[in-house]
């Protein structure tokens, strides 16, 4: 559907859908002495389906806007970068007793800050989320070559091969809501804004060993495929002479 289309659509839904939210929470508040445990119960799931629908509304949206703002291309450095997302994901890396870890120095790239914030965000968010380890690890790092290849890689839960392509659809899920929260936009809008900067994303995965997602942000390889690193990402547990100060998480 086109851009405009989708963007009025989803704007006026929702209003209705914040209306429906709001009585139902007035039902729970005015009628909780008339209402038995099932009645709150199910009051309780329209209000989650309600965030749940609003939450693929707002993906819809800044799916759409990748792109659409026109800001001229800035010098991003990509430190700077990761530092500000691991900074709004500390009470997360804590909570879960996570490390996450830098790799020697990022490089400075030409792009848009805020939106390479969106793919480093989605990217070291599902690290932690689609991991069932005592003590997930997420570690970023770059592997040097004529365009600089940018990697995320965690001791996740993995990916099946055949999926590899099909998790990059829009609202495509792998997993149950009830096993791993989200609306199943994320890697969709991290190709879009990718692509929008000319480079590409792919990924390294295989049930129960982790995953590597790469990605370029530079002129598009002539390569049909992805465009390959020169090197591979440096083992587990490598010293790297650098921490991502108040964004590196705990062993």
């Amino acid at each position: 559907m086109p851009d405009e289309f989708a963007f009025l659509v989803s704007h006026d839904l929702k209003e209705p859908l914040a209306g429906i939210r709001g009585y139902c929470e007035i039902l729970l508040e005015d009628y909780q002495d008339k209402l038995d445990a099932d009645g709150r119960r199910r009051l309780d799931a329209l209000i989650q389906m309600c965030d749940r629908l609003g939450a693929s509304i707002d993906s819809l949206l800044r799916y759409c806007r990748v792109g659409k703002v026109e800001r001229p291309a800035a010098e991003v450095d990509l430190n700077c970068v990761v530092e500000d997302v691991l900074q709004t994901f500390r009470p997360r890396i804590d909570s879960r007793h996570a490390s996450v870890r830098v790799v020697g120095r990022l490089p400075v790239v030409k792009g848009d800050a805020v939106l390479i914030g969106e793919v480093m965000a989605n990217l070291v968010s599902n690290g932690l989320k689609f991991n069932e380890s005592e003590g997930p690890r997420v570690e970023i790092g770059c592997v040097p070559g004529q365009v600089p290849v940018i990697y995320v890689r965690d001791n996740g839960i993995g990916i099946a091969r055949e999926h590899h392509e099909e998790i990059f659809t829009i609202f495509r899920r792998l997993h149950s809501r009830r096993a791993y929260e989200g609306s199943g936009a994320g890697l969709t809008i991290v190709r879009k804004i990718v692509e929008s900067h000319g480079g590409r994303v792919w990924l390294e995965s295989e049930p129960g060993r982790g995953t590597t997602f790469y990605f370029t942000l530079g002129p598009a390889t002539s390569d049909a495929t992805s465009p390959k690193p020169s090197a591979k990402p440096p083992h587990w547990g490598r010293p790297s002479g650098r921490r991502s100060g108040r964004g590196a998480g705990k062993r």
